[in-house]
């Protein structure tokens, strides 16, 4: 439904028109008036308005080397902090970074002294940095030893133009390095605004080379700008004096200057041509009785239009008002085309912006069919006061009612208690600004039934920068939890069938292993009873007997508790494992089999112990896997000389070991394929040993891979993280 359109007067003056009139009525009776006196009273003004001026830029080019002066200081401060004396740069960096708010600076550099950024605050500590070569400041710093103040230049990192105050840094009397502080033209503006300058006026800080360090007008456009040559030439020629010339931004104006003995630095005020003869106009207080009577004339006839405008503006309050709310506008006729021309555009207005709350409408209903089509719950939660909103799905998801308020408190008591604390911390990250978030947590509903749940949050900020409320979904997602479970445990059982496997390649080992120790017992009971059988039998030596009987069922015992250990269907849980001790329990289980096969092992240990924290279990698998496929490599005594070598020796932060046999090696075209699942080489293997060996490095955050050797045969490593030292 459009509305009507507004009737407009015919002949209606412009707004533009009718303030030509009142400046005309308001200006012409007093320029005429003071046009007899001005010649009078110019050169007069216009001197003190000089001197006054001069004055000002003393002031702008004292503070201005305070600044400098006070930040110098506190560089010095800086340079003489342990951690530098130390070389301990990367606290070094954090304590600066830590200083550049309180310093006003853009960044904190150190520069050695053939040029080379060591930090930077504007970058992270160990992040590349340019070199920077022989710069001016730099070398005026290590000729003089003294600090100093560069010339504006356009900075390395940033792109921008910036200027630099440095210090030299000493270790035994000598500059070994600078310590700079990094400005961008915004830093000095202070120095301008304190001096509260009219703001037609242009005031500038320039450098010794002309270019402009700050200025009071837009000073995005000039910073790093050089004056003209002849400004140049003449603010090298006096420490102070004033010129009539143009601005940068192509403004007329009178320029008075002051140059600072200590840095070389000029502050510059210019005050528009037009401003030198208005300002005298309003010091002639005398006039204003004369221009009373010609401003009375220009009133009476601004108060007419004025208030015309005022009625044609009252006028189109209340449609203003109406386009907020969609509704039809009634605009009555104004005195003012342009009045009228706004009154057509808020009608307009109105109109788009009912179009756009349909829209709108639309869009909001597409969004949630298609959130509740994926059963996307949707959530806002305000930082400032903990309000939350949530989607219909959401709350569904959740378990809680249509009409719930809701709290944060409600939510956590949800969570499952196992990972209540780990939501806990992740939402409260939230609040300390970090930018997202994904996590994945369980549900504990009505009837003990549990929900796995995944929730994805990103952080909106306000115009200073602080977090104000996160925007996020939830989905369920117990059903692909719960298949991952079922795969974890296929896993598992893959795991204990490829054990199982090799117990059946060990069994005539293992059953010489403890033959050993029960004929052992046999051979000492029988004794025993032939002692005992005695007249007077030897106690003593029954004893004995009965000592090595003990000592003999003891390692039976240890037999086969390695072997329920190592064949049973449940992992170890992680705990420290002593990598020596772990090869040597391997080198006992496979002995016998070694000795069947008519070969050795060699074993290469470090001096050093190393410990590890994983499944002693899993790495035992691991390690006689690889053990047994050299047995099969080395089968034929011809292709070897009947030596496997296992090597286990610090790698880094890890542990390596190393299997190395000297059989024929691995057919190159198999060589990437060895530990793909069910690929196989043997008449009669399965295919997931070493899969599976793979897997279980990759479950203990390690690598393992196999390679030829060039002087025949192939070498399986294995390498595995050390476990962290106990705080």
């Amino acid at each position: 439904m459009s509305s009507a359109p507004a009737p407009t007067r015919h002949h209606a003056p412009g707004v533009r028109a009718s303030l030509a009139l009142l400046v005309i009525a308001c200006i012409l009776p007093v320029a005429v008036v003071t046009a007899f006196l001005i010649v009078h009273f110019y050169q007069r003004e216009r001197a003190q308005l000089i001197d006054h001026t001069i004055s000002r830029a003393r002031a702008i080019i004292a503070a201005t080397d305070r600044d400098i002066a006070s930040t110098q200081l506190a560089l010095q401060m800086l340079s003489t902090s342990t951690m530098l004396l130390k070389q301990d740069l990367r606290g070094f960096h954090q304590r600066a970074t830590g200083l550049v708010d309180q310093l006003g600076a853009d960044s904190i550099v150190l520069l050695d002294t053939d040029g080379t950024l060591l930090l930077s605050t504007r970058r992270p500590y160990g992040a590349p940095l340019a070199r920077l070569g022989r710069a001016p400041l730099l070398q005026r710093i290590l000729a003089s030893g003294r600090p100093g103040v560069s010339d504006m230049f356009i900075g390395p990192l940033n792109g921008r133009p910036i200027f630099s105050v440095g210090v030299p840094v000493r270790r035994a009397g000598a500059t070994v390095m600078t310590l700079n502080a990094i400005f961008t033209p915004q830093r000095l503006q202070h120095v301008l605004s304190e001096q509260k300058l009219p703001a037609n006026w242009r005031a500038s800080v320039l450098d010794t080379e002309g270019r402009v360090a700050t200025r009071s007008r837009e000073l995005d456009t000039y910073a790093g700008r050089q004056v003209s040559a002849a400004l140049r030439q003449q603010l090298a020629s006096a420490s102070e004096s004033g010129l009539a010339t143009r601005s940068l931004d192509g403004q007329d104006v009178y320029l008075v200057y002051s140059r600072s003995t200590r840095t070389g630095w000029s502050a510059v005020l210019g005050i528009p041509s037009e401003e030198l003869t208005a300002s005298l106009y309003r010091t002639l207080a005398w006039l204003v009785s004369v221009t009373l009577a010609a401003l009375g004339a220009g009133l009476a006839l601004a108060w007419l239009l004025g208030g015309r405008i005022a009625d044609s503006v009252q006028a189109l309050v209340a449609p203003a008002r109406a386009v907020g709310a969609g509704a039809s506008l009634a605009i009555p006729p104004l005195h003012f085309r342009e009045a009228n021309e706004l009154g057509h555009a808020l009608r307009d207005a109105a109109l788009s912006v009912r179009q756009a709350r349909a829209d709108m409408r639309e869009s909001e209903q597409r969004l949630a069919l298609a959130a509740n089509a994926a059963h996307l719950g949707i959530w806002t939660r305000e930082l400032s006061d903990s309000r939350i909103w949530c989607s219909e799905q959401w709350r569904a998801l959740f378990g809680f009612a249509p009409e719930q308020q809701l709290s944060l408190a409600d939510l956590l008591a949800k969570v499952h208690p196992d990972d209540r604390a780990a939501v806990r911390d992740t939402l409260n990250h939230t609040q300390h600004g970090a930018p997202r978030y994904d996590m994945e947590y369980r549900l504990l509903l009505a009837g003990g039934e549990q929900r796995w749940i995944g929730s994805h949050g990103s952080i909106e900020h306000d115009a200073q920068g602080r977090p104000l409320r996160v925007r996020g979904v939830s989905l369920d997602i117990t059903q692909r939890k719960q298949a991952e479970l079922e795969v974890q445990q296929k896993q598992k059982e893959v795991t204990h069938l490829a054990r199982v496997a090799m117990l059946g390649e060990l069994s005539g080992a293992l059953a010489h292993e403890l033959n050993q120790p029960l004929t052992a017992i046999l051979s000492n009971a029988q004794a025993a009873r032939r002692f005992l059988a005695r007249p007077a039998p030897d106690l003593a030596e029954v004893a004995e007997i009965l000592d090595d009987i003990v000592d003999e069922d003891k390692r039976a015992g240890d037999i086969i508790e390695r072997l329920r250990r190592l064949f049973g269907k449940q992992d170890m849980p992680r705990q420290p494992v002593d990598a020596g001790a772990l090869v040597d329990g391997v080198i006992r289980l496979v002995r016998n089999d070694l000795i069947h096969h008519g070969l050795t092992v060699r074993t290469e240990l470090g001096e050093q112990a190393l410990t590890l924290s994983a499944d002693p279990v899993q790495l035992q698998q691991v390690l006689i896997n690889l053990l047994m496929n050299a047995c099969d490599a080395q089968a034929a005594p011809q292709l070897s000389d009947g030596v496997i070598v296992l090597r286990c020796a610090r790698d880094g932060d890890a542990v390596l070991f190393s299997v190395i046999d000297h059989g024929p090696g691995i057919v190159q075209e198999t060589l990437p394929r060895i530990f793909d699942p069910f690929f196989t080489t043997k008449t009669r293997g399965m295919g997931l040993g070493l899969s599976i060996c793979r897997s279980i490095a990759g479950a203990h955050h390690g690598t393992l891979w196999a390679h030829n050797n060039p002087d025949g045969g192939a070498s399986f490593h294995l390498r595995l993280p050390l476990a962290e030292a106990a705080p």
